[in-house]
């Protein structure tokens, strides 16, 4: 970071308090449906909206990535942005990614878990997290390798980049966010915690201010059914379609491998007299 080959990222996580409706709710139900009031807590859209709305303006290229495709399309469409999810045609996606790179008005995409592995976009400097797969170090490494790549221009800053993961307070989601905490501050990142964004309240042109908003939001996500809430399924050989082969995976035990399970290993010595011009000259 400091020789300036990668960018210098500041983590923060953005403590999102829960509206009484929502935190109500999610202290009654018990399905699956809990994770999906925690991602849709309005306080959480507010602060996504108003990071967004932030970045923005400072003309940074900004990825906002939720594992839920539920909460990723309404995000999204309220605030009417592209997003990209599993079902996206490819074609669809070039023409999102290229638009993101090439073209100075946009500068937000929203992307599922898609986006853990197969996209490049060296051009972001920005990267919000509103959903993830609970304390998952290896998704955090490749998220935060989504902006890693040296920025030009920015020398002078402190800091070149932004991490933000948004966690609704006083939920299972903080108990996930600890250990994403503690594995970017063994990695050595900066890591703070946000507890007030300051202007947020202030600030009218944001989504869900008022009760009768929330209220409906909460009817909306009430409405969903369990399997809403839950996390996209991501399958290697639809990403990456050159890896279909034919072969099989089988059980098997370091016993076996080794010979100790009714497995031999046989050695033969080959009866051909012919030698390579390289051992023919060598001892017997």
């Amino acid at each position: 970071q400091n020789g300036g080959y990668i960018a210098r990222v500041q983590c923060a996580e953005v403590w999102c308090p829960m509206t009484a409706e929502f935190y109500r709710e999610y202290l009654r139900i018990r399905s699956r449906k809990r994770k999906l009031l925690c991602v849709m807590n309005p306080n959480k859209f507010r602060a996504c909206e108003f990071l967004v709305k932030h970045h923005e303006a400072r003309k940074d290229k900004i990825i906002v990535f939720s594992d839920v495709v539920f909460s990723l399309r309404s995000y999204a469409i309220e605030m009417n942005k592209p997003f990209i999810d599993g079902p996206t045609s490819q074609q669809e996606r070039l023409r999102i990614l290229q638009n993101f790179i090439r073209n100075p008005a946009l500068n937000v995409v929203f992307i599922s878990k898609v986006g853990d592995n197969s996209f490049d976009l060296p051009e972001a400097n920005v990267l919000i997290q509103i959903s993830a797969h609970g304390g998952s170090r290896r998704q955090e490494a490749q998220r935060m390798g989504r902006i890693l790549r040296a920025k030009s221009g920015s020398a002078g800053t402190e800091y070149n980049a932004f991490f933000y993961s948004l966690v609704s307070q006083d939920t299972q989601e903080m108990h996930y966010s600890i250990k994403r905490q503690r594995f970017l501050v063994n990695q050595g990142y900066s890591y703070k915690v946000i507890t007030h964004l300051d202007g947020l309240e202030s600030d009218s042109s944001l989504a869900y201010g008022s009760k009768r908003d929330q209220a409906e939001l909460l009817t909306k996500v009430l409405a969903a059914s369990d399997a809403d809430a839950d996390e996209e399924e991501v399958f290697t050989s639809d990403a990456f379609p050159a890896l279909k082969t034919g072969g099989h995976r089988s059980k098997t035990s370091m016993a076996a491998l080794s010979g100790a399970d009714d497995m031999t290993y046989l050695n033969f010595k080959s009866k051909s007299s012919v030698k390579h011009p390289l051992f023919k000259f060598r001892k017997q």
